[in-house]
């Protein structure tokens, strides 16, 4: 007997029964509409008058879905639909519309369609003309079109999940706080950024965790990883209970806009990297997610693939003794093995169920189709859109925290650079603007001179103008270290001020320099 499949958990959190079956009948109105819009729109241009009065009638229809929740997500996930996490029951008088609707979701490979309040009927006829050219725009690179071409408010969920990510509510624990004053009435463009005052300089601007709060999370999560990763834990049996509460903080922390850094690059011990390295690749992966507009769930997904992405390290690190400069033929044979030997311990560690299979997805599938370099061979196989997150997300902190002499010389920004340049093609170019806006043109932690020649680390980027980033002066023109209590922070970088260049890590002063200075 077919069991039916889990609710979406969460969708609707604290919502009555009676509130779920009005949505559950609104989803049965919202299938008929939908699927009269896309056959009546295969006829006529998306701005046809008879094709927006279907768009009308389809917004309002879920107007007041729209306005109760903010949005209204409408997905397939097994063999089921699903409005804001409630079923759309099957009858026999809308039983076309349900096998229609799904077939078109399919055959465009994404989950369903995300649609915001304040979606305009501008949007709406940009959003249908891409969807109505399947043969042009899938998965994918559907959503990349419809973000390149503004329909900020109706997007295609391209991943969606039943999964719990671990029993509790994603909500961030610490509150709002106030929001930036308009870019020309801020203290440094008033007055000038020197002139700021210490209480200005450390008035909260966006939603932020209590001070030190993220880099307790970061050094939490690494403990989470050690104990997940072990070895013992791995023969044991692991729980992805445990990796969602480890990934969880960083999700949280996606949605706080909190700034993206790769840390602790300069780790030697083999399982202090390993660890690290997983930590930094879930925290980028999940941040380029939030970007690309998944929700918590999806997110809490992405996280736990991310952060096991590369379990298969223990089964073949035994065969491995040197650097990777230096593998043998058999060594770089046991390296390239690794995909394989994740999603089988994965498949053996855990309980079989969606989350698991996503893990075992991106565990073998994210080094494939990278050009000439990439394992195992793919064929016809694509690999899923978890696993191209995780592969952006895993090039990017292997740059930088690549454990050699090579590793060490590469600064964040050189890192975004050699991923836009030389290796662009192996990526999909909507990730790589991903990455861009995840981490900014000067991502955090780098080095830059700014134009009065004076140096400051980037603290987070600028969603309003990613080259004017927030940044703390901590070198005067003269290269003149400042004291702990004389830096000070531009947040952002105020009209009129700009990062001169990026500083390569050959060029990073030294503490000779500054006592010399």
């Amino acid at each position: 007997m077919n069991r039916p499949p889990p609710p979406v958990r969460g969708a609707l959190p604290g919502s009555a029964g009676s509130q779920a079956g009005a949505t559950q009948e609104i989803g049965l109105q919202v299938l008929a509409r939908f699927s009269a819009l896309v056959r009546i729109a295969r006829s006529y241009q998306p701005d046809n008058q008879v094709v927006t009065a279907q768009i009308e009638a389809l917004v309002q229809t879920l107007a007041p879905v729209l306005e109760e929740k903010g949005e209204a997500v409408l997905v397939a996930l097994e063999d089921g639909l699903y409005l804001n996490g409630a079923r759309v029951p099957i009858h026999s008088k809308n039983l076309r519309f349900y096998r229609h609707v799904m077939e078109e979701f399919k055959l465009r490979h994404i989950s369903g369609v995300r649609i915001q309040q304040g979606v305009t009927l501008v949007e709406l006829i940009q959003f249908f003309r891409l969807f109505l050219q399947p043969e042009l725009y899938k998965g994918l690179e559907l959503l990349t079109a419809c973000l390149a071409n503004g329909t900020d408010h109706v997007l295609p969920a391209v991943h969606a999940s039943t999964e719990d990510p671990g029993g509790e509510e994603f909500d961030p624990p610490w509150e709002e706080t106030e929001e930036p004053a308009a870019e020309g009435d801020s203290p440094a463009n008033r007055g000038g950024w020197e002139n700021m005052t210490v209480a200005e300089q450390d008035k909260p601007r966006r939603r932020a965790a209590p001070p030190g709060a993220a880099r307790k999370e970061y050094t939490a999560a690494i403990q989470g990883a050690r104990s997940l990763l072990a070895a013992t834990s791995l023969q044991g049996g692991m729980e992805l209970r445990h990796a969602k509460r480890v990934v969880q903080p960083l999700v949280d922390g996606a949605f706080a806009s909190e700034p993206v850094v790769v840390g602790l690059s300069s780790l030697s011990r083999h399982d202090e990297y390993t660890y690290a390295h997983a930590v930094n690749v879930c925290l980028v992966a999940v941040s380029m997610g939030r970007f690309l507009e998944m929700d918590r769930r999806a997110l809490a997904d992405l996280g736990v693939a991310a952060l096991l992405h590369d379990v298969g390290k223990a089964a073949v690190s035994g065969e491995i003794h040197r650097p990777l400069e230096l593998f043998t033929a058999e060594e770089r044979a046991a390296a390239t093995r690794h995909p394989l030997e994740g999603a089988k311990l994965l498949a053996r560690s855990t309980t079989l169920n969606q989350t698991t299979l996503r893990c075992m997805r991106v565990a073998l599938e994210h080094h494939m189709g990278l050009g000439p370099d990439g394992y195992p061979e793919s064929g016809e196989i694509r690999p899923s859109m978890l696993s191209r997150v995780v592969q952006v997300a895993d090039c990017y902190v292997s740059l930088q925290t690549h454990r050699s002499p090579r590793g060490a010389k590469v600064t964040p920004y050189q890192a975004l650079g050699m991923m836009l340049g030389p290796l662009k093609g192996r990526f999909h170019a909507g990730l790589l603007w991903a990455l861009v806006q995840t981490v900014g043109f000067y991502p955090s932690g780098q080095l830059v001179e700014l134009d009065d020649g004076s140096l400051a680390v980037v603290l987070a980027p600028n969603e309003a103008d990613p080259a004017r980033p927030h940044v703390r002066i901590v070198f005067t023109p003269a290269r003149k270290r400042l004291s702990p209590e004389e830096t000070f922070e531009i947040r952002p970088l105020p009209r009129g001020r700009s990062v001169r260049r990026a500083l390569p890590a050959e060029e990073y002063p030294t503490e000779d320099d500054a006592q010399a200075a």
